[in-house]
């Protein structure tokens, strides 16, 4: 699918429809990021960019698991702009984790949204670490909303 003048409107209409990615502006994006974990992994979120005038925040939960990071145990950890340290290291635990998902998310005058109106994300593979860019739901898709670099590293 190709978001243009026909169809929906936003990437959210598109993924609406159960499109698990679109094109848009010849780049392929995404609502959702998934990767396969297991008890042990270590991931690590370093956040390169992210705009001033509106939170925005990185979410990531441990599918039949929880995350772990300075000793503080979730099912989803948050990591707003403002508040979370620029680099964070999460560890994955649970025997029957075997997904992290991860997507983004805004504060909308006091409310975290995420998955509405031009919200998405980029992948940009490189050798070490995945590079995403991502889009608040608010205006025209742009993204460099929040941008961060993911790591992810298999126990063993």
């Amino acid at each position: 699918m190709t978001a243009g003048a026909t169809g929906p409107s936003t990437l959210s209409d598109w993924f609406a429809d159960g499109a698990d990615t679109v094109m848009y502006d010849g780049r392929e994006v995404r609502p959702l990021l998934r990767l396969a974990v297991s008890t042990g992994t270590r991931v690590r979120v370093e956040r390169i960019a992210a705009r001033s005038d509106r939170r925005q925040a990185l979410k990531l939960a441990a599918v039949d698991g929880q995350l772990e990071a300075d000793e503080a145990v979730s099912e989803i950890i948050s990591l707003w702009s403002d508040t979370s340290p620029a680099a964070v290291d999460l560890t994955v635990i649970g025997a029957r984790a075997r997904r992290l998902e991860v997507w983004n998310a805004w504060d909308l005058g006091g409310l975290e949204s995420a998955w509405l109106g031009n919200a998405g994300m980029i992948l940009e593979p490189g050798e070490q670490r995945l590079t995403l860019h991502c889009s608040d739901g608010l205006g025209l898709a742009s993204f460099t909303d929040l941008q961060v670099h993911l790591s992810v590293a298999q126990p063993g």
